[in-house]
């Protein structure tokens, strides 16, 4: 179930209790994040466009096997010839998170994240990895390119 807390800074909660009780096997769902020309500093869009990511959570052990895919149309424009277009982003990405870390060689391109409590923000694991993985430019086959 994903909930939304006024006057915080989660964004999309999912409650893990029925995955740490063995209730369920995994939770999955979707959610969208609309985002407009002037939300992410830096990202510079002729239009406000949403950001879909559907998530799997599976418990492994003690920890939960986060796997997103976050996909998204976004108006930009070209770093080229300023023409707008559509770059279409789409990303899978795969972290654990965990309430105890330890370092393991055969899990070296994998990445842990400790947190706390029953609860995992997806709506941040999802913004976070969609900024991170922006190309630096933006080009759309362009013709005048030098």
């Amino acid at each position: 179930m994903i909930k939304y807390r006024e006057n915080q800074t989660d964004i999309f909660l999912v409650d893990l209790r029925d995955l740490i009780s063995s209730k369920v096997e995994f939770l999955s769902g979707k959610f969208s994040i609309l985002f407009d020309s002037f939300d992410i500093l830096g990202l510079y869009v002729y239009d406000s466009f949403s950001l879909e990511c559907y998530y799997d959570i599976r418990k492994i052990g003690g920890s939960f096997l986060v796997k997103l895919n976050i996909r998204s149309s976004i108006p930009v424009f070209c770093d080229i010839c300023g023409e707008e277009f559509n770059y279409h982003f789409s990303l899978d990405v795969e972290e654990i998170f965990t309430e105890y870390f330890e370092y393991k060689k055969n899990f070296h391109d994998m990445y842990y994240f400790i947190f706390n409590g029953y609860e995992l923000d997806v709506g941040k694991i999802c913004i976070d990895n969609f900024i991170s993985n922006l190309p630096i430019k933006f080009e759309n086959g362009c013709k005048n390119k030098s």
